[in-house]
């Protein structure tokens, strides 16, 4: 039960992380935008297949990891 509790909460943390990522990029994209379009004429893009490189899914799997091991720790001390 302990590794089902701590696999939950590594995925929680890659859940937030997601979240806080749309966040950053909506708000860095609409004021990427606003500046751009005071002084040029386009669009400002964004490809998710960049999603799909290995440094992505690594990094997925390193906050999984500490969200995983900080419960792991959490509830092993109890």
């Amino acid at each position: 039960m302990i590794y089902v509790k701590c696999a939950l909460a590594g995925l929680l943390a890659v859940l937030a992380a997601a979240m806080l990522l749309a966040i950053v990029v909506v708000v860095g994209i609409s004021i990427a935008s606003s500046s751009l379009q005071s002084s040029q004429a386009g669009s400002v893009g964004w490809d998710p297949i960049s999603l799909a490189r290995p440094f992505t899914w690594l990094v997925v799997l390193g906050i999984f990891l500490v969200g995983f091991f900080w419960e792991f720790r959490r509830v092993r001390s109890k």
